[in-house]
């Protein structure tokens, strides 16, 4: 077997294949980058110190007890076969590469190849009703410095059914006021439009006027923003979601019973669309799903479709109530407005 350097075919891996052939979104970058992170760490362990590593060193028996330890709960990470598939999947892709860049890597990378996905059963997917979202949003107090920023924040989650990456990527320039829609990029960099109610524009709008905290850097164009002035990360915006599910848990006895988590949210508005009458493939182009037939891209081009789903989908009713009593006068956003200036 050919002596390939390591660094260099991980370099030409992520810059080349990764960046410019296959054009991934920053989201799969970092998935990707993690998952060498951990393979090397635990290869580097497995094969003795700190010498360098080869590809060839990267066999199919070390790649088994990396899979095996990621899914231990005791010894490992505990992560899911979910996350054990996805680290899976790039590994082949970097061994794929390999067989193209380096012929004499092809028998191994076909052994990787053969690695089998992990099949599990389908988890039950819990969502909030619409007794027990009202419990989880009033949990949120709008006239705190940063509540209001959650209450514009957990009313786009609900709105848009977005993945709480997308909603961390989402800029200012992406919510159109006047046409009242928003642009979501979702996975490998695939753009939608998805509507948006009055109720989630004027929360937006009074965010973005009177509670959005001064961006660390000028001109920073996110519209969440935590309160470094940077922008909020989907892991912030999980331990948000996080706190305000724990809250309501308190409130609400039937939350408790539930595993519940940021994805819930996009789980509850696909639930609440089709319980209002939406068809399956509207509610597919609404959420971003990957396999959509020809019918659903036609749908998915057509607001229109979208729009007149929006008007049986419905706001929270809490939130519009929170938001008619917000005054513009108070003191937590003078504070917010003199610890900004």
């Amino acid at each position: 077997m050919q002596t390939i350097d390591l660094k260099e075919a991980l370099q030409g891996f992520f810059s080349i294949y990764l960046l410019e052939q296959k054009q991934v979104s920053p989201h799969t970058l970092k998935s990707y980058r993690d998952t060498f992170k951990l393979l090397l760490e635990f290869a580097r362990k497995e094969k003795g110190g700190f010498r360098a590593l080869r590809p060839c060193d990267i066999d199919v028996p070390l790649i088994m007890e990396f899979l095996k330890n990621l899914e231990d709960p005791v010894a490992g990470r505990g992560n899911s076969i979910a996350t054990r598939n996805y680290r899976l999947a790039a590994i082949r892709s970097f061994f794929q590469y390999l067989s193209w860049q380096y012929p004499g890597i092809e028998r191994l990378a076909k052994r990787i190849q053969a690695i089998p996905i992990k099949r599990s059963r389908n988890a039950k997917l819990d969502f909030l009703t619409r007794t027990e979202l009202k419990a989880f949003l009033s949990q949120v107090n709008p006239d705190e410095l940063e509540g209001f920023r959650d209450l514009a924040l957990l009313t786009y989650l609900y709105n848009t059914g977005a993945r709480s990456q997308e909603v961390a990527d989402t800029r200012i320039s992406w919510i159109d006021f006047a046409n009242q829609v928003a642009t979501i990029t979702g996975k490998g960099n695939k753009e939608r439009l998805v509507p948006l109610w009055p109720t989630t524009l004027k929360a937006i709008r009074t965010y973005l006027d009177e509670y959005r905290r001064k961006p660390k850097l000028p001109g920073q164009d996110f519209l969440f923003i935590n309160q470094r002035g940077t922008h909020l990360t989907r892991f912030g915006i999980r331990r948000i979601v996080h706190k305000y599910l724990q809250r309501a848990k308190s409130a609400c006895e039937s939350l408790r019973s539930k595993r519940l988590s940021t994805h819930s949210l996009r789980h509850t508005t696909a639930v609440h669309l089709l319980e209002s009458g939406v068809e399956v493939n509207v509610i597919k182009a609404w959420l971003g799903h990957a396999d959509l037939s020809s019918t659903s891209r036609y749908l998915d081009a057509d607001l229109n479709h979208k729009k007149e789903a929006l008007d049986k989908f419905g706001p929270p009713i809490y939130v519009a109530g929170s938001l008619e009593k917000k005054t513009t006068s108070s003191t937590d956003q003078i504070l917010s407005w003199l610890k900004d200036f």
